[in-house]
């Protein structure tokens, strides 16, 4: 009898097995639909993220190619640099993929703040959600009842002007011309380094704050500007380069030893292999150079002559900023050819400003106290003079505090690919 109840009892037992491996199977799928759809949507809400930094840090650019980095004249909120930075977001943004589909930022998707007149931020959402409309499907997760799945990421970045900030700063592509901190339009207060009472300052020595940094004639932005002015027997406002770029603009040796015609006018038409930081030594070039001046200046405008009208880009500052330019006909991108934009021009300009004190003959050592861009209008070659025509667009100062790379100061802010001004990301989620 016990025997016949122990094979029942197994009989009983028969698909239990079954039944086990039934449910596991589930268990299992669970599992994999969580991995799997989990691991997708983690990689979606990824690349959703570096989709949304690209289209603010391009947003943020576009505020300097417009020359909109201090809320003054028209940069204010709603200004026209609103439109051009949402529209670079918009373009940068759908470049980058999210699951498999290019990324679709909205006008509503962007967003504007000026925390302070220096400091203008864009903010972007890029978004792949159900509400939207362009949610990710799902693959396992469907079998529970879950098609769709949403995800969504969101970046701040800023142009970030240090004037009157404790940050140092380093920039590339800085043009050999030297621009004394001496405002003769804006001559109160005084400065103390520039002839006595002819002129004022673009830049607080003390403080490293722009002095007027408001809309010409009151400010500074749109102020008419000229290069290449006599600065004293030998001196012209030029930084001598020698074949050893870094060497000469690190050392500051003052006497302009293998300083280069034929390396100034390269470094004049296009863009100096070295980093130019606040506080940091440069030399002044020895003589007038004034062939290389003007050869590298039309070169670097693509002015097939001296003077106006030779092709070059155009500026308009009678509105804005944004000030409109006008593509000329040698420009080379051929779509902007008489067309009118903002920026980046290749008339554009960043140029090392100094304290404006008077140069010594035959050579001096000076301190960049702040960086000027400038939009070069033409060159008139005028005896032992090639007087450049140029607009103040933006000044950027160093602060009192400000060192250059090596001097045991905080490592300084890079502004990357020639840009005037930094832009950086400040917050993103």
């Amino acid at each position: 009898m016990a025997e016949v109840s122990q094979r029942a009892s197994r009989c009983a037992e028969r698909g239990v097995s079954l039944i086990l491996v039934a449910f596991s199977l589930v268990a299992i799928l669970g599992a994999a639909s969580l991995a799997i759809d989990l691991g997708i949507l983690y990689v979606a809400r990824s690349q959703a993220q570096r989709a949304s930094d690209a289209a603010a840090l391009a947003g943020a650019a576009a505020f300097i190619n417009s020359g909109c980095t201090t809320a003054v004249g028209g940069c204010l909120a709603g200004g026209t640099q609103e439109s051009l930075a949402r529209q670079q977001a918009e373009n940068v943004g759908g470049e980058n993929n999210v699951a498999g589909e290019a990324a679709s930022i909205q006008d509503s998707d962007v967003s504007f703040s000026y925390p302070n007149p220096m400091e203008p931020q864009i903010t972007v959402t890029v978004q792949r959600t159900v509400a939207r409309g362009n949610a990710i499907p799902l693959l396992f997760a469907k079998l529970f009842g879950d098609t769709l799945g949403s995800v969504s990421a969101t970046a701040t970045a800023e142009a970030f002007n240090p004037s009157g900030a404790s940050v140092p700063v380093t920039y590339g592509c800085v043009a050999p011309f030297l621009v004394p901190n001496c405002d003769p339009v804006h001559t109160s207060p005084s400065s103390p380094t520039c002839a006595a009472g002819t002129a004022g300052y673009f830049i607080d020595p003390t403080t490293g704050a722009v002095a007027h940094p408001g809309v010409y004639s009151t400010g500074v932005i749109g102020e008419p500007w000229q290069l290449h002015s006599n600065a004293g027997p030998s001196q012209w406002y030029l930084v001598a380069y020698n074949t050893n770029l870094a060497t000469q603009i690190s050392s500051g040796n003052g006497n302009g030893n293998g300083q280069s015609s034929s390396l100034l006018r390269q470094y004049i038409s296009e863009c100096a292999p070295a980093e130019v930081s606040c506080g940091q030594a440069v030399s002044t070039f020895n003589g007038t150079s004034a062939g290389p001046t003007d050869q590298g200046i039309d070169a670097r405008i693509n002015a097939s002559a001296d003077g106006l009208g030779q092709g070059q880009d155009t500026i308009d500052t009678s509105v804005g900023p944004p000030f409109p330019i006008t593509g000329g006909s040698n420009n080379p991108d051929p779509s902007l050819v008489g067309q009118t934009y903002y920026g980046p021009s290749p008339s554009e300009v960043l140029v090392p400003v100094y304290d404006g004190h008077t140069l010594n003959p035959g050579g001096d050592t000076v301190s960049v106290v702040g960086f000027m861009q400038i939009f070069i209008q033409d060159v008139v070659h005028k005896g032992k003079s090639d007087l450049i025509d140029a607009i103040v667009l933006n000044v950027m100062g160093c602060s009192s505090g400000s060192d250059a790379p090596g001097n045991g100061g905080t490592p300084p802010v890079a502004a990357a690919g020639g840009l005037p001004i930094p832009i950086r990301l400040i917050r993103t989620n």
